[in-house]
């Protein structure tokens, strides 16, 4: 039984409806391909997978026995849901697509749709050792759903029906939500309210509460409302032992706050169904400054020195030459009129004074009141005395317009045969500028760059401390080695990374594809404590094997 229509569009990002095409960015497309010396055109077709996959090994009388409680159309083990609910949207899920190297798939999909049916689903599953892979949104880059095996019949739990608002305190600016909710669906809610939750990943608009909780994900606006671990306040959690509510206040001192033991858990301890969250009156006014600086270390010196002023922008993005110029490419409009002479007159200016490679920052404060617009204005001063030159806010484009656009962009370069992934980190400020030329240099041990390839950077996430690092990586695909390629790329980069003293992620979390470098940076005592925690909360080794720890056993 199906609960969702077969579409050989469930690959794309978002709404298939909403997919761009490469000659939208004819300046792009024709400096890859002067680049490359090739001519892009789409030839890389999704081959029919259901064609390729054996039926379930689960029935739909096997779900009648074990799962009596629940209805028919909250299964299905259909070919078409297996598939859907088997992939994320990294670049290896998407070349294993193309490819039709098609890894083990769940053998059926159910559809809780309270907290109860949870509980009953992982009790029946770990009493007939039935491996389960929570999922919501769908949108992990980092192989969160790949399955260890498929031997053990494998049960993808779907929590989107569950999505609803609990409770809101408008006094103390909290609320409560079931965890399946999509972005847009929670800010509705809040908005309307007069609130938000401030918390904006890029997927935004295609994943969930209880995903960003799972893979601590990281939003960005996170300079203003910090990353979802800053979020959070305490949760519902149903484990193969039971269930587990936290208790919560503002801030305490009353032991440990067990709710963070599954902040980043990956859906190996259980299934996060309710969690308690900041929320804050919404901001309509919002100021951008942006500027140039002649190196990308001059501009992480400037960003740094005014974090530790007390500065703190909403958003902060430093992109380096490359990625400014490449994004200089993708305007899809030529500027016309008075808009072309200024922006002719702001070129010339710079490059006169010596910005011959420019990297852009751009930061957005929220305007409340007075002292936000004083921060705005200490900004300016700081960063032309950091050697910046400052451009018209309106330099910032249509970014914000976009933001949650530019996955689309990756399905059409995929689609002419260009590997695109990106990898993030974060690091502290000591070590920011010596990790990007490693990471950079790092390269150059392969033919990445004989090749073409080309790689850039921004800075997504800032703090006193440290910032994140954002790495895309292009090259033309070599037809044939399209997932030994990736590979190898991304074990010379990730391992560049983790030497120079970066974290294995920021917010796109471990999964299967981060898994080793995680491993590496664990301590054996840290590993022993998650084991133990692991074998409390999961006896049976049920919620999604052959993450975080069950390669730390013995």
């Amino acid at each position: 039984m199906s609960a969702n229509a077969s579409s050989n569009n469930f690959w794309r990002w978002g709404d298939p409806s909403k997919a761009i095409h490469l000659n939208h960015f004819p300046k792009f497309k024709s400096f890859l391909q002067e680049k490359w010396d090739c001519e892009l055109k789409i030839d890389f077709p999704v081959p029919d997978l259901e064609n390729r996959i054996s039926e379930s090994k689960f029935s739909e009388s096997d779900f009648s026995a074990i799962f009596s409680s629940l209805s028919q159309n909250q299964f299905s083990n259909s070919k078409a849901d297996r598939i859907k609910y088997g992939f994320g949207k990294s670049y290896h899920d998407l070349i294993r697509i193309f490819t039709g190297n098609i890894p083990p798939l769940p053998d059926f999909v159910l559809f809780p749709e309270n907290e109860k049916e949870v509980a009953l689903i992982l009790e029946q599953a770990s009493k007939q050792k039935i491996n389960i892979v929570p999922f919501s949104g769908g949108s992990n880059v980092t192989g969160a759903f790949e399955l260890n095996t498929e031997k053990q019949i494998t049960c993808c739990v779907n929590l989107q029906r569950m999505k609803q608002l609990i409770s809101i305190d408008e006094t103390s600016h909290t609320a409560v939500f079931e965890t399946g909710i999509f972005g847009p669906e929670l800010e509705s809610i809040l908005n309307e309210k007069g609130f938000t939750l401030g918390h904006f990943p890029q997927s935004f608009e295609y994943s969930t509460l209880g995903g960003w909780l799972a893979t601590r994900s990281g939003g960005q606006e996170s300079g203003q409302y910090g990353k979802i671990e800053d979020i959070v306040l305490g949760l519902k959690v149903v484990t193969p032992s039971g269930n587990i509510s936290t208790t919560d206040f503002p801030k305490h001192a009353s032991g440990i706050d067990t709710f963070r033991l599954f902040i980043g858990s990956e859906g190996t301890l259980g299934i996060i169904t309710q969690a308690k969250i900041k929320i804050h009156k919404l901001v309509n006014n919002h100021e951008w400054v942006v500027a140039l600086f002649k190196s990308f270390e001059e501009g992480t010196a400037a960003v740094s020195g005014l974090l530790q002023q007390g500065i703190h922008p909403g958003i902060a993005r430093l992109s380096d030459a490359l990625e400014t110029k490449l994004f200089s490419t993708m305007r899809n409009s030529e500027s016309q009129g008075l808009k072309k002479l200024v922006s002719s007159f702001i070129k010339s200016r710079v490059e006169s004074k010596g910005f011959t490679e420019p990297c852009i920052l751009m930061f957005r404060f929220a305007i409340k009141n007075p002292s936000d617009s004083a921060a705005v204005k200490f900004s300016k001063n700081f960063l032309e005395a950091h050697n910046a030159f400052l451009l018209p806010s309106s330099t910032s484009g249509n970014w914000a317009e976009h933001r949650f656009t530019l996955p689309y962009l990756r399905d059409t370069l995929i689609e002419h045969r260009v590997m695109i992934d990106t990898f993030e980190t974060v690091a502290y400020w000591k070590d920011i500028n010596t990790l990007y030329a490693t990471v950079k240099k790092s390269l150059n041990y392969s033919d990445f760059y004989q090749k073409g390839g080309l790689l850039f950077c921004h800075m997504s996430h800032v703090y006193e401390t440290g910032a994140c690092l954002y790495f895309t990586m292009i090259a033309p695909m070599e037809n044939g080695n399209e997932e030994q390629q990736w590979l190898n790329y991304k074990t010379i980069v990730t391992d560049a990374l983790i030497q120079s003293g970066g974290a294995v992620s920021h917010h796109h979390g471990v999964g299967k594809d981060h898994q080793r470098w995680y491993l590496q940076t664990t301590s054996t005592e840290e590993k022993q404590l998650l084991q133990s925690l692991k074998k409390y909360l999961d006896p049976n080794n049920i919620m999604n094997p052959g993450k975080l720890f069950d390669e730390t056993q013995d």
